[in-house]
C-alpha cells in the first residue's frame, strides 16, 4: 500500500485535477486505487443530499471509492469552517479513517486544501496533518510568474518540517509557453535537487482519455 498526500504551493494550482490524474493512471495500470480527503469543505446541498465537490468532481471520471473524514458547508476553509462552528476535529478519526480505507488498496492519494501552511484545524496547518498521518508529499506548482518562489518556500518549508518529498508535478503548462513559462524548470533544477516527477499540460476540455494521455509518463 502506498499513500501519498497531494499539496499545492498556491490556491488554484490543480491539486484536485492532479489527485485525479494520479488515480485515473494508477487505475489504468490495474491498481486497487482509493481518494481520502481528510477535511472538504465548501458542500452544498443537493436534492437533500449534501454534496462534498471534490469527490463529486472525481466521480465524473472514475468510480474509485472516495472518503473524507469532516465535511463543512460553505465556501469557506476547513479550518474557518471549525472556527465558526466551534468544531472540534479528532485527529485520530482523521488517522483511523485513513488506515480502514487503506486496507484493501495500493495506492492511495489523499488531498489537502491550500498549501503546508494553510490552516487545516483549529491549532494545526496542514503541514502538521501531515505529519501525523506519517505520508510522503507531492508538490503541484504551476511554471506562471512567481511560482518559483512559491515552489521553492514549499520545498523548504518541508524540509523544516521534516515532510518527505516524493517529487513534483507542474501542472497547466501552457501551448504557447512564455519567456518565463519556458525557462521554469531549468531556473528550479538550479536551485533545487527536488524530483520533477512530471509536467501536465493545460487541458481546456478534459475527459478520461486525455487526463490519463496527460499522466502517462508521470513517475510515481
Amino acid at each position: 500500500m502506498n499513500n501519498i498526500f497531494i499539496t499545492g504551493v498556491d490556491t488554484d494550482i490543480g491539486k484536485t485535477f492532479v489527485s485525479l490524474g494520479l488515480i485515473l493512471k494508477k487505475e489504468f495500470e490495474g491498481k486497487k486505487v482509493g481518494y481520502f480527503k481528510p477535511f472538504q469543505s465548501g458542500a452544498y446541498e443537493k436534492n437533500d443530499i449534501l454534496i462534498a465537490p471534490d469527490l463529486f468532481e472525481l466521480k465524473k471520471y472514475s468510480t474509485v471509492p472516495s472518503k473524507y473524514s469532516y465535511l463543512f458547508e460553505g465556501d469557506i476553509s476547513p479550518h474557518l469552517a471549525c472556527l465558526l462552528n466551534n468544531i472540534e476535529v479528532n485527529i485520530n478519526k482523521v488517522k483511523g479513517d485513513l488506515k480502514n480505507f487503506s486496507k484493501d488498496k495500493d495506492f492511495v492519494v489523499i488531498e489537502g486544501a491550500g498549501g503546508l501552511y494553510c490552516p487545516a484545524i483549529k491549532g494545526k496547518l496542514f503541514s502538521d496533518i501531515i505529519k501525523e498521518l506519517n505520508v510522503e508529499i507531492i508538490i503541484v506548482t504551476t511554471p506562471n510568474l512567481g511560482r518559483l518562489n512559491h515552489t521553492l518556500m514549499t520545498i523548504e518549508c518541508a524540509k523544516i518540517n521534516n515532510i518527505k518529498i516524493k517529487g513534483i508535478i507542474i501542472n497547466k503548462i501552457p501551448q504557447n509557453e512564455n519567456l518565463s513559462e519556458k525557462n521554469f524548470i531549468k531556473e528550479l533544477n538550479l536551485f533545487t535537487n527536488t524530483k520533477i516527477l512530471g509536467t501536465i499540460p493545460e487541458i481546456k476540455k478534459p475527459t478520461k482519455e486525455n487526463i490519463i494521455q496527460a499522466f502517462k509518463n508521470v513517475e510515481i
